[in-house]
């Protein structure tokens, strides 16, 4: 059942974890498990954003660590970003929602960068949701990221030290987006695995042991359901929502 509409989580991010042990039970190569990965992604993208009035959606497609796995598999990880995620852009455009990236563009190869610029080009005037695609992205990495920037800025006098506050380090990060509310993982994991531990310092938390190619509408409306019965103070005596 969907949640209370007066309470859809503003920002939702989801650890997309999962294709290659779904694709392990099924006795199949780790690229089917991450193509069944690719259109579960396509109908949540368009269910939470487009659907359910979440105005954020960040999803952790690829880390800065996943360059370590079989290059045969990064490498067909890198086909489905250059070639097929266009098609998501395509449909949020329609939709009237911007598509944004977050990560390092360091060390991605020149037809992802290409298709990931194609696709925020695209939609870059878009107003009614965000999808940011967490690519190459590590959280230790952004922080550091955002402080070697905030220290050029401080080096070259354009920014007082006195006057560095947590907006100013907001504003540094990837992207300048609200707080997350809800964290979903799928797969059973429960950690965050350097996953926006910034912007999640109040979000709730829900770990499922659904496989991500298994995690449906009905698993997405669960997580929503979950959320809206949470109290969450943030550490006051208010409840927020």
């Amino acid at each position: 059942m969907p949640a209370n509409e007066t309470r859809i989580p503003t920002h939702v991010a989801i650890i997309v974890d999962g294709n290659r042990r779904w694709a392990r039970q099924r006795l199949m190569p780790a690229s089917l498990g991450h193509k069944a990965g690719f259109e579960r992604l396509k109908e949540i993208t368009r269910y939470a954003v487009g659907e359910r009035g979440v105005h954020v959606l960040s999803l952790y497609v690829f880390s800065t660590e996943n360059f370590a796995r079989d290059a045969k598999e990064v490498g067909y990880l890198m086909d489905l970003f250059a070639n097929n995620f266009r098609t998501i852009a395509d449909e949020m455009n329609e939709r009237g929602c911007q598509v944004l990236f977050s990560g390092r563009r360091d060390g991605l190869q020149q037809r992802v960068l290409d298709a990931m610029d194609y696709m925020m080009d695209l939609t870059k005037d878009n107003k009614k949701g965000i999808v940011n695609f967490c690519l190459n992205y590590g959280s230790h990495a952004e922080i550091t990221d955002a402080v070697r920037a905030i220290a050029g800025e401080v080096k070259e006098g354009r920014l007082d030290p006195a006057a560095i506050d947590e907006r100013t380090i907001e504003s540094h990060l990837y992207r300048d987006l609200p707080p997350v509310d809800l964290m979903i993982r799928t797969s059973g994991e429960e950690r965050l695995s350097n996953f926006l531990l910034w912007q999640c310092a109040y979000a709730e938390f829900y770990f499922t042991p659904t496989l991500f190619p298994d995690f449906d509408k009905a698993s997405f409306d669960e997580a929503l359901a979950e959320y809206a019965r949470r109290d969450r103070r943030m550490g006051g005596n208010t409840k927020k929502k």
